[in-house]
Order: C-alpha cells, then structure tokens, then sequence
C-alpha cells in the first residue's frame, strides 16, 4: 500500500470511533486549531483503491494521510479480502466520524461494473462493521463541490484538491479522488450546519460550498481574497 504519511502505532481491533458529535462528526478539542471532524474518502476499485483522510478544522481542512491500495494477487475474492482488511486497518487506527464515495458509475461495462460494485461493497461492509456512517455522492456532486463545475475533468479535480488540501506532492489519481469525495462531504456538511443554525427555510441547504456568497463563505471559515 502507498502511503503519503506514515501510520500511527496499530490501536487494538476493538477500538472504534469515539467522542462527543457534531453533526455526524466528531469533536477533537485542540487548542491552536480546533479538529470538528475527520473523514475518510474511498476511491475503490479491484484493481486500486485510493483513500483520504481529512481533517475539518476551524481554519479550514487539512490533510492528514492519503494512499492506495494495491493489492498483487491475481485471485479476485482474494483481492477483495485484501481491500477489506486494508479499509478495517485504517478505519482502526485513524478513527474517522464518516466515510465518503462516489456513487457508483453507470456508463461503465457489466463486468467493471460488476467488479466495482463488490470492491464498494467490501470497503462499505468495513465501514459498516466499525459504526462508521457512509455517505455517498454523484461525481459531479464531488466536481462542483471542489471545483465548482459538476463536468470537471481529472486533472482539474486533482489540482483542487491540492490546492485546497496545500499538498506539494503528487498524488496517485485514486488518491486524489477519495480526497475530493472527503471534501465533498465536509462542505456538505458545513452547508448542513448553516442551515441548521438558520431556521425552518435552511437557508444555504444544497448549495456548493465553492458557488455561495461571499458572506456564506465567511460564514464557513474561508477567506476572501481582495479584488
């Protein structure tokens, strides 16, 4: 497995998320710059399956560890079983409140859709049996949340994801995608925390966090650069 950080020491297997809720996030208190939540983006496939962790904090999001998983062995219940474990390991040891994926895509063959659709079932099945909530989303829900256009390309993703995330360096593609699809998540949810806070009309609900106004954005975290 490719790693862009190093693990932390393995927790034991019985531990699991923990902690007082925010939304469907949990609250880490840290003094400089508080941690609202983290989040786990999968990317899966048979063959690769990016993952991301983010952390939402006060400041903004920042990045905390992102990879794949390769597993080499050509048996396919094999490598699936590898994906799972992979996912459980990393669920166990960086403890995320919710996990996001896309939504699986439908203009791909049978057979790759066939064998997308158990790779998805394995890492939500790991998800499942951690109590980690999933949540899923179109692709052009995850492109217009990151780069406010829901028919970007790969290469303008990736690079918004960089950008956003402050990441030097270069990312598998699977990575990249699992930490647009955390993103994704985290404006969601912060859209749903202004809603929450503004009455019955949920004002904000729907919107891309990267299309508001400029006092949504404020209202966020996010700084206004100068004209």
């Amino acid at each position: 497995m490719r790693r862009n950080a190093p693990l932390p020491p393995k927790a034991p297997s019985a531990v699991f998320p923990t902690g007082p809720l925010r939304g469907d996030l949990f609250t880490h208190p840290v003094k400089s710059d508080p941690v609202c939540g983290r989040i786990l983006g999968v990317d899966p496939g048979s063959l690769h399956t990016g993952f991301g962790f983010i952390d939402i904090r006060a400041s903004g999001e920042s990045h905390v560890l992102s990879g794949r998983i390769s597993p080499k062995n050509p048996i396919f219940a094999e490598r699936l079983r590898s994906i799972f474990l992979e996912i459980r390991e990393l669920i166990v040891s960086y403890k995320p409140a919710a996990m996001a994926l896309e939504d699986v895509f439908t203009r791909l063959n049978p057979k790759s859709a066939l064998k997308l659709a158990q790779a998805r079932g394995v890492v939500i099945l790991a998800a499942s049996l951690s109590g980690v909530p999933v949540h899923e989303y179109a692709p052009s829900q995850v492109k217009n949340s990151v780069c406010g256009y829901g028919a970007a390309e790969k290469s303008q993703v990736a690079y918004m994801v960089k950008k956003i995330l402050k990441i030097s360096e270069d990312l598998a593609p699977d990575a990249s995608d699992a930490l647009a699809a955390a993103l994704c998540h985290a404006g969601r949810v912060k859209l749903d925390q202004i809603a929450g806070s503004s009455g019955p009309a949920k004002k904000g609900a729907g919107k891309s966090f990267r299309k508001m106004s400029p006092e949504d954005l404020l209202a966020l975290g996010y700084k206004i650069a100068d004209k």
